[in-house]
């Protein structure tokens, strides 16, 4: 017969001197919480990430009636911000519109509605996400506005050529830091602005119906009254002289003084 363990004070077997069955079942049982814990671990892991790149819903319902609104606000406090700008680092008023008719600078518009829409399920990631995701945005708006201005009309609004990080003139690193706070700013502090005024507004009572959609197609209107001036305007630029009444009528109503006047951080120089 083989000798029994030996056993302590307490009457139990030395740890060394487990049965080799009870042993094998410790370890199993560690294993087995090792290989069930993990993936869990790895799940919580990749729904952060899901999360912090793609959420599941956003702050904003997003509709016709918010994106408008949000494109008049973005054009008009745009506008505002950039004429202020101007007076403070350079001196004197300048005109910084960006349509014919009204107090409407739409880029800045654009970018406000561009913003909301990328933004709006970033609002509870992380400030560094936000930050990024508006400079990449800002600077694609920027640079995309620039290229086609000069592509349609031969147009310059800006330059940004000789500064650090410039992309072919059209943007450069500071402007897209620029982007990054602004869109930081926006994030945390307009869309809740916003979200608080569209709570007191009724998108489906008449008045806000009738008002959005006047307002709509005024707006409609001034874009492509715009974007025919500016056409006739690149023409003229390079000698092409009025033989329809389309071109009889912008050389009348829209000439380049009245242009220029309006849109004076603009240079058209025409294309063949």
């Amino acid at each position: 017969m083989g000798k029994e363990p030996k056993k302590t004070a307490a009457g139990h077997a030395p740890h060394g001197s487990l049965p080799i069955s009870r042993r094998k079942a410790d370890r199993d049982g560690a294993s087995s919480f090792d290989v069930q814990s993990s993936p869990g671990v790895l799940r919580e892991l990749g729904q952060e990430v899901k999360e912090q790149v793609k959420p599941d819903s956003g702050y904003l319902r997003i509709d016709y009636f918010t994106l408008f609104w949000i494109f008049v606000a973005g054009c008009v406090f745009g506008l505002v911000v950039e004429t202020v700008f101007h007076a403070i680092v350079y001196g004197g008023y300048e005109s910084r519109a960006g349509l014919v008719w009204g107090p409407f600078s739409p880029i800045y518009g654009v970018a406000a509605v561009a913003l909301t829409a990328f933004l709006n399920r970033f609002y509870h990631s992380h400030n560094l996400i936000i930050f990024l995701v508006s400079m990449l945005l800002g600077s694609v708006i920027e640079y995309s506005a620039s290229l086609m201005m000069e592509e349609l009309w031969g147009a310059v609004a800006w330059n940004y050529d000789g500064t650090f990080g410039s992309i072919h003139g059209r943007t450069n690193f500071a402007f897209g830091v620029m982007w990054g706070l602004l869109g930081l700013v926006w994030v945390r502090t307009v869309l809740p602005a916003i979200k608080n005024v569209f709570a007191y507004v009724s998108a489906k009572s008449l008045a806000a119906r009738l008002f959005t959609g006047a307002l709509s197609i005024f707006l409609a209107l001034d874009v492509v009254v715009t974007l025919l001036a500016l056409d006739r305007e690149s023409q003229r630029a390079i000698g092409v002289p009025a033989t329809t009444w389309e071109q009889l009528f912008f050389d009348e109503h829209f000439p380049d003084d009245y242009l220029q006047s309006r849109m004076q951080n603009m240079s058209v120089y025409g294309r063949d």
